[in-house]
């Protein structure tokens, strides 16, 4: 079960690409086909110890840029490296594609090559987050639609809640919608339709989650729309090195607080890691049919290593069924609530 990596992707590609894929084919056993210039991929893998690792160099004479438009990138550059990864994944020669490039790009190779699953209207990027209960929360979409309907609110929830079951092991996930308040009155036209579709759906669905709670712990699966999901990930994320930053100049500010450092040194790199998007590796899109993982652009060869992980992971489970089902299941009530509607 081999998996393409886009060594061309990413802002630090592709020495940093290479070394997470060399690492994810050492501490995982992954096979890993890495597309790109060839010259440089064999230059960059010299560099690393590599004896008795599954690795290939798949060529690709271009690259898609981080500042290009992803869909008419991915249309116009058929020998980018990006395009070449789902060609092969198409083709059946790989089972998954992971980048770390442009992220519309990859949103539109994965729908224009790969295709959507039956029943999905419009597939969504799944990021996981930690919560203080030490689990994770899924949040969705998180920048594939930056507008959406009630339906595709309802889909990506019972596409997550599938998710969640099969790859997080979570036997009854919990559903929440993101709104500004918990009262089922609170929310939006959009999220307020959405609500009576959820509490339809027969899934565990808890109804309204405010932004304060996202890491309580109080859900699994938490559903918005892309715009405001992206918003979300990228303020945790702006939070998260902001608060590292003010920490560390606290700490160097006086003797006492270096000093106070020192013993809780321990406890604080186990923070640091529980906030690090790379240990969580990529985000999957729900609703392809294949196996797609968004990575972080910043990515280093920790996360890469990750997301490959979960590429391979997502791959072999082969959710393609249950979210089809899914999301006919949520089509279904869409349409039961417009002839009530009627």
């Amino acid at each position: 079960m081999k998996v393409a990596v886009d060594a061309m992707g990413g802002d630090h590609a592709p020495e940093t690409v290479v070394e997470g894929a060399v690492l994810a084919a050492r501490a995982h056993g992954v096979p890993v086909v890495l597309v790109g210039d060839a010259p440089r991929l064999e230059e960059c893998l010299a560099a690393q110890k590599t004896r008795g690792l599954s690795l290939e160099v798949h060529h690709a004479s271009d690259a898609i840029a981080m500042d290009e438009h992803g869909a008419k990138a991915i249309r116009r550059k058929k020998d980018s490296s990006l395009r070449v990864c789902f060609d092969l994944a198409k083709r059946g020669e790989v089972s998954a594609v992971v980048s770390a490039g442009n992220s519309g790009a990859v949103m539109a190779g994965a729908l224009l090559i790969l295709g959507r699953l039956e029943g999905v209207d419009r597939p969504a990027i799944a990021s996981a987050m930690p919560t203080t209960a030490g689990g994770r929360v899924l949040l969705l979409d998180a920048g594939a639609n930056p507008e959406a309907k009630p339906l595709h609110l309802a889909q990506w929830a019972l596409c997550g809640e599938a998710y969640a079951r099969r790859i997080l092991g979570i036997a009854r996930p919990k559903v929440a919608l993101l709104s500004n308040g918990e009262e089922e009155s609170k929310g939006t036209t959009l999220t307020r339709a959405a609500y009576g579709l959820l509490a339809q759906s027969g899934v565990e669905f808890v109804g309204y989650l405010e932004g304060r709670d996202i890491f309580a712990g109080r859900c699994d699966v938490l559903v918005t729309d892309g715009f405001t999901g992206n918003v979300v990930l990228k303020t945790v994320e702006g939070a998260a090195s902001g608060m590292a930053m003010i920490l560390k100049e606290e700490i160097e500010a006086t003797r006492a607080a270096r000093v106070g450092y020192l013993l809780l040194r321990g406890a604080l790199k186990r923070f640091q890691r529980r906030l690090d998007y790379a240990e969580y590796g990529g985000a999957p899109i729900l609703g392809v049919d294949g196996t797609a993982i968004v990575a972080h652009g910043a990515s280093n060869a920790t996360a890469i290593k990750n997301a490959v992980r979960v590429a391979r992971d997502l791959a072999r489970e082969d959710l393609g069924g249950a979210l089809s089902d899914a999301a006919r299941r949520a089509s279904e009530l869409s349409g039961a609530q417009t002839n009530n509607d009627d």
